[in-house]
Formats: structure tokens, C-alpha cells, sequence
């Protein structure tokens, strides 16, 4: 085995400092995953707020799909345990003013006064929704915690909160790791807040009589129904699935072109485009002529490659081979990229996504391949995922 010396050291050096990043015709871009929350509103129970996550999943999916969003979201539940306010507003209407529930809709819809005593409830149920009480519920130290754990994952976070849902994700942004702020993004649905979280879109239909009986909430922004009222609401135009999801009506388009909308900026302003080392096994002491054997490196989180190039010293002016990463953790093989002759260096740029892991490297030629007693030259080049 012949040691090569010093000869390399200046060819070596120079190479490091100029060597730039090259894209080819394929350049990948990473592809984080996605999630979204539904965050439920008030009186909704566990399984109304399973259905109501379950609704959005399937009409969202169906309306990426084909797009570069088919296939990266999964869907999670915020939920926010439900005290039955409505119940208790319609029980109120029923029990103490003894008169039947179309009256009560009619009310709502300001088409007779609204007596005295169904005001004071109404104003008590808002009261009970304050941002002041929600601030106080350990969901909202749940939430913060779960948002906070896929962002630190590199994973985009949409939040689609409805009605007090809004509450929990105003006050639960506050709480995002600043460092992973800019992956976090909130979708408003029948808002009772008077905004949404670092100025997110929303969507309040006329028909909404509950929210449009809070004085400082946002003001509708559609209409949904041609009409006063969704009379297949018996929740007054207020209900996620029946009024807002409503199939085949504006408001439910709207919502899934937000989510959209918001996914894709959200994507665009955390995407990567600047190339950095990832690996380099170079030193400019000495090289080692014949097969390195295996030469194992880390790739320490998801990452587009796109540049590797292995220093042959010793090939004697040979064309260029190819390069390979094979991954030891999942024993999936990405290449082989074919390489081009800059001297004594073989460079090739795969522009290809591969998983954070360990990897050996595999170079066409391992013969004339320069290496020191812990493996092969090689530098590593790549756009990581965020």
C-alpha cells in the first residue's frame, strides 16, 4: 500500500474552496410532511369532534389530490372538551320561557325581538368562552406541546379551528417555539375571536347566528345558504359539518382552498434552497492508495443531495465511474449517479431526497479511490430538510 504525499495538498485545497453546487435538469426539492389539526368548537363531544377531523381528511384529501400536497398531510384531532353551552341555551329558552324551539330560531334571526332573558344567556355563554377562561385550560398546554413536536420534526402544522377552537389557537400560538414559528399556520372557521393568529384567513358565514351574536367577533364573510338561515342547521348555522362543510356550497370550498393556500406559504417560506456540506472526510495531511473498504458516513437529517465527489488521486487519469449511498438502516440503495472528471475529483449531482441515516458511500471505482484508514475522500453536498 503507497502513501501518496504533499502533490495533492494545493489541488486538494483549491478544489474545497471553489467547488460550488451544480443542479441538474431533475432538482428535487424536500418535501416535508404535513399536518393538520382540527380544533373543535364547543358543544362538541369526542365523537362529533372525531367526525367533524374525519370530514375534513376526506374532503381535503380529495381536493389535493393530483397536486404536490397528494399524499404528504396526515390528519390529528386539538381537541377541546365541550361543556354544553347550546344545550344549555336551548334548555333555558325551553324551560323558562315555555314556547317552542322555532320560536327560538326566529329570535336568532332577528325577525321578532329577543326577550330579555335569551339575550342575558346568550351574553353569559360568551362570557364562558373568553379567552381569559380557555388561557386556563390544560388543553391548551396539550396542544401547544403536540404543535410543538411535529414542528421540531421538520413538519409543517396547520391548525382548522372552529368556533371556540379559535380561542384554543390564538392563545396556543403564543406558546410555539419561536424557532419553529414560521411552520405553524391557523385556518378560522365560524371565529368568535376578534382575530386569528399571525393574521390568518377565516370564514364566517351570514347564517352563523351564534357567532353573529358576539359584538366583537369577526363579521361574516359569506353568504352560504341564499337565506336567514340554514334550516338543516338545527345549531343556527353554526355547525362545522352541516353549515360550514356543507357539500357543494362556498364556504366549504373556501376552507379547503385556505388550507391549501396556507400549506403552500408556509412550505415556501421555511423551503431550503441553499446547498451545504452535509459530509466531508477530506484532510490535506496525506492519502492511501487502493481499496478504502467501507466508507460509512451520517446524513443527520432528511435531505435533496445534491453533490458528492470522491477524491481519485490515484487512477491515473481513468474516466470517472459512478457514486451510490446505500442506507444500512433500511438497506435501500440511492444511485448510481454517474460522475464527471474535474482532475483527480469524481463529481456527480444526484438531486435526490434521502432520509436522515447512516449510509455507506460506494464509488464505481474503490481501487484508485483515495482514502485514509477510516475510509474513502468524500464530500457530500445537500439542501436539507426543515
Amino acid at each position: 500500500m503507497k502513501i501518496q504525499w504533499i502533490p495533492h495538498i494545493v489541488l486538494l485545497v483549491t478544489f474545497l474552496a471553489m467547488s460550488g453546487v451544480a443542479y441538474g435538469e431533475g432538482e428535487q426539492q424536500c418535501q416535508p410532511e404535513v399536518v393538520v389539526f382540527f380544533g373543535n368548537g364547543v358543544w362538541n363531544d369526542a365523537e362529533d369532534a372525531d367526525e367533524s377531523t374525519s370530514l375534513l381528511e376526506e374532503c381535503l384529501e380529495a381536493h389535493v389530490s393530483g397536486t404536490n400536497l397528494d399524499g404528504i398531510i396526515t390528519y390529528e384531532l386539538a381537541h377541546n372538551p365541550s361543556e354544553g353551552y347550546l344545550e344549555d341555551l336551548l334548555e333555558t329558552f325551553e324551560q323558562d320561557l315555555q314556547t317552542s324551539y322555532s320560536l327560538f330560531w326566529n329570535y336568532l334571526a332577528d325577525w321578532d325581538i329577543m326577550p330579555d332573558l335569551l339575550q342575558d344567556k346568550i351574553i353569559e355563554i360568551a362570557n364562558e368562552v373568553d379567552a381569559a377562561v380557555v388561557s386556563a385550560n390544560p388543553s391548551v398546554q396539550e396542544h401547544i406541546e403536540q404543535y410543538n413536536t411535529y414542528l421540531s420534526e421538520g413538519k409543517t402544522v396547520v391548525l382548522v379551528a372552529h368556533s371556540q377552537g379559535n380561542l384554543y389557537g390564538n392563545i396556543a400560538y403564543l406558546g410555539i417555539d419561536p424557532q419553529y414559528i414560521d411552520g405553524f399556520g391557523m385556518v378560522s372557521v365560524a371565529n368568535p375571536d376578534s382575530y386569528v393568529a399571525d393574521g390568518g384567513p377565516y370564514t364566517t358565514i351570514d347564517e352563523d347566528f351564534i357567532i353573529g351574536s358576539i359584538p366583537l367577533a369577526l363579521p361574516p364573510n359569506l353568504d352560504n345558504f341564499f337565506g336567514p338561515l340554514n334550516w338543516g342547521d338545527i345549531w343556527g348555522g353554526h355547525s362545522f359539518i352541516k353549515s360550514y362543510m356543507a357539500s357543494g356550497h362556498e364556504a366549504e370550498t373556501k376552507i379547503l382552498n385556505d388550507v391549501v393556500t396556507m400549506i403552500n406559504e408556509l412550505r415556501a417560506k421555511n423551503a431550503s434552497t441553499e446547498a451545504i456540506e452535509i459530509v466531508n472526510t477530506y484532510n490535506i495531511l496525506g492519502v492511501i492508495c487502493g481499496n478504502p473498504g467501507t466508507t460509512l458516513v451520517t446524513i443527520p437529517q432528511d435531505a435533496c443531495i445534491t453533490e458528492i465527489s470522491t477524491y481519485h488521486w490515484c487512477d491515473g487519469g481513468q474516466p470517472a465511474g459512478t457514486h451510490s449511498l446505500y442506507n444500512i438502516n433500511t438497506g435501500i440503495t440511492y444511485g448510481p449517479f454517474s460522475g464527471t472528471i474535474d482532475f483527480r475529483f469524481w463529481v456527480s449531482y444526484p438531486n435526490t431526497y434521502v432520509p436522515a441515516g447512516n449510509y455507506e458511500v460506494i464509488d464505481s471505482e474503490p481501487s484508485t479511490w483515495s482514502h485514509t484508514n477510516s475510509g474513502g475522500f468524500v464530500l457530500i453536498k445537500g439542501i436539507l430538510c426543515y
